[in-house]
């Protein structure tokens, strides 16, 4: 038989193209439409089955959620009028009074479709131990039937009293229907004396009500509490559901915890089923029919488009992507030739985009590098000047010259933290003690300036870019401090939120226009890295620029962080630097 097979499949593969396709096409059909009649029913089946499961559970999620929010909603209103509120207290406190009388008979009127009954029990426990029952007019109270038996009152003696109860029938009132339902409690104990229990029990037909368009003969419903007790049954006995005739889906409550679960007769299933295996046969052979025809139409169909698309593949093979497929007919070779079309513009897009990516990269990097040369370059030529000072500092020290050596040291510490330290991103604490140096420098030159920065050291860990502050101050020194009067510049720090806080740099000098303040704060926003000409201040332009200051912040930690201006409370300018509390590696 193998032997055969071999044979035969030899001989086909030297037919012509049309012949195989035809032949292949035909054994294949059959081969399926045959399979089909064996698997069809299962299939089919399995089908209906996921389909009746998947409109149940949306429905049982839907009506759960309703419910679900309908409790919440009750229960957040038991909570506001015994403790949101003062009724809560009036309500202990009062017992012999109309107040409390009527403040639970507006509850319940106002919860009437909800709520059966609501009332309070109070027990003084330095009075001999007297309970105080607390219900409105509107409800008479049951002969023969005592509250003493019910399991809330037993819970409240033990002060373990839950918000939700077990599903019970017991009631105290004529109101009170026979069916389970569900008591609310909330419980206050010794206070001042006294322990006390509000009750609300709930109207069964809540829950009924929301399965009542849901629940069916094929479909029963059960809704059971967190505890796995039921609340509500449609099963005829109410008893519970026998799993072995039915499908279960469930769908669980998240505010009140309850779950619903819904059970579907197989045998609905079954008959839906029955109906369509009177239609198999004719089905079958009129796709048998069919399946000839069209093995003959593909035949022919097929061979052009498959040599015009191997002719494509093979120019895309040489690296030409801008070969396209057309063709009139939307069938299979249709479909093929535009995923086709779509992967060859898919793949050019990935070229362009990676492209552009690796482009953007770059442009970064050297945007970086360049922020990082103009802050170098703006700063003393470094290395030569460092050293003189060394020596100007040794110098001082043998001629006894303490303001010239505390100079010389101040300019070399401030040197040292541009020459020395090749990182881009420090600790705040760094930055202030480079500011600090800077500062003490300049004092010499402006010794009644008056300089606050208390309160930083609790950011002094948080990251920072390297010389983010100190062109800053220089620009306050620069362009504040201008004339004969008092002047101060204060550094602090504020939290700005738990991932983001900010730095102040605040002067109480000649300050700027509200629209230059605008202005710089627009450009700010918008990125630019350099001022235009016409507002150049004459002269060579100190210190390295707010701009180029706000550019590497940005470059470093992206949009949302860097530079603001404000004019400050003694008219002077606030500079907000805003920054990450976590810094960036690398």
């Amino acid at each position: 038989m193998r032997n055969v097979v071999y044979l035969l499949v030899r001989r086909l593969m030297n037919r012509r193209f049309f012949t195989k396709i035809f032949i292949s096409i035909s054994v294949v059909s059959f081969i399926g439409v045959f399979s089909l009649v064996f698997i069809y029913q299962q299939y089919y089946e399995r089908i209906i089955t996921e389909n009746e499961l998947d409109r149940v559970q949306r429905s049982i999620n839907q009506a759960g959620f309703n419910l679900d929010n309908q409790l919440q909603r009750v229960v957040q209103n038991v909570q506001y009028l015994y403790y949101y509120s003062d009724n809560g207290s009036e309500l202990i406190g009062d017992t012999g009074g109309e107040r409390p009388v009527g403040k639970l008979e507006a509850f319940r009127g106002q919860y009437s479709s909800e709520v059966e009954s609501v009332f309070l029990l109070i027990k003084d426990n330095g009075n001999g131990g007297r309970e105080t029952l607390i219900h409105d007019q509107g409800l008479d109270r049951v002969p023969g039937i005592d509250y003493r038996s019910h399991s809330w009152y037993r819970s409240f003696l033990a002060k373990e009293a839950d918000m939700w109860s077990k599903p019970t029938r017991d009631h105290l009132f004529y109101q009170d229907r026979s069916y389970t339902s569900i008591y609310l409690t909330i419980g206050k104990y010794d206070a001042e004396g006294q322990d006390a229990l509000l009750t609300v029990r709930l109207n069964g037909r809540i829950f009924s009500d929301a399965f009542r368009l849901l629940a069916a003969s094929d479909l029963l419903i059960e809704l059971k509490d967190a505890r796995g007790y039921i609340v509500y049954s449609s099963f005829p006995d109410g008893s519970g559901s026998n799993e072995a005739h039915y499908l279960r889906t469930e769908s669980r409550l998240s505010y009140s915890g309850f779950q619903v679960q819904a059970y579907i007769n197989k045998e609905a299933i079954t008959d839906k089923v029955r109906q369509i295996q009177v239609v198999n046969p004719y089905v079958i052979i009129a796709i048998l029919l069919i399946t000839l025809m069209i093995s003959f139409l593909l035949s022919l169909m097929l061979v052009q488009p498959i040599k015009k698309l191997l002719q494509l593949m093979k120019k895309v093979e040489i690296g030409d992507l801008d070969v396209r497929f057309s063709s009139k007919y939307t069938d299979e070779i249709g479909l093929l030739g535009r995923n086709f079309n779509k992967m060859l513009a898919n793949l050019s897009e990935m070229i362009d985009r990676v492209y552009v990516v690796e482009m953007e990269k770059i442009n970064a990097e050297m945007k970086q590098k360049d922020a990082m040369l103009l802050a170098m370059q703006n700063q003393i030529n470094p290395h030569f000047l460092y050293n003189t000072l060394e020596v100007i500092n040794c110098q001082a020290i043998l001629h006894d010259a303490p303001p010239v050596s505390r100079m010389s040291k101040a300019m070399a510490d401030f040197y040292r933290y541009t020459i020395d330290n090749p990182r881009v991103e420090v600790e705040l604490g760094t930055e202030i003690e480079h500011v600090s140096t800077y500062l003490e420098i300049q004092q010499e030159r402006y010794p009644h300036i008056e300089i606050d920065m208390d309160g930083l050291e609790p950011f002094d860990r948080y990251p920072i870019v390297k010389l983010t502050l100190q062109p800053i101050v220089e620009n306050a020194f620069h362009y504040a401090f201008v004339g004969e009067r008092d002047y101060y510049l204060k550094l602090y720090a504020e939290e700005v939120d738990e991932d983001t806080y900010a730095v102040f740099i605040e002067d109480n000098g000649h300050g700027m226009e509200e629209s230059a303040i605008t202005l710089w704060n627009e450009r700010f926003r918008n990125g630019e890295s350099d001022v235009p000409e016409e507002e150049r201040i004459d002269g060579p332009k100190r210190g390295i620029g707010l701009l180029n200051v706000h550019g590497r912040i940005r470059l470093r930690y992206g949009e949302g962080y860097g530079l603001e201006l404000h004019e400050s409370i003694t008219g002077g300018v606030t500079v907000r630097v805003v920054l990450p509390k976590e810094g960036k590696r690398g």
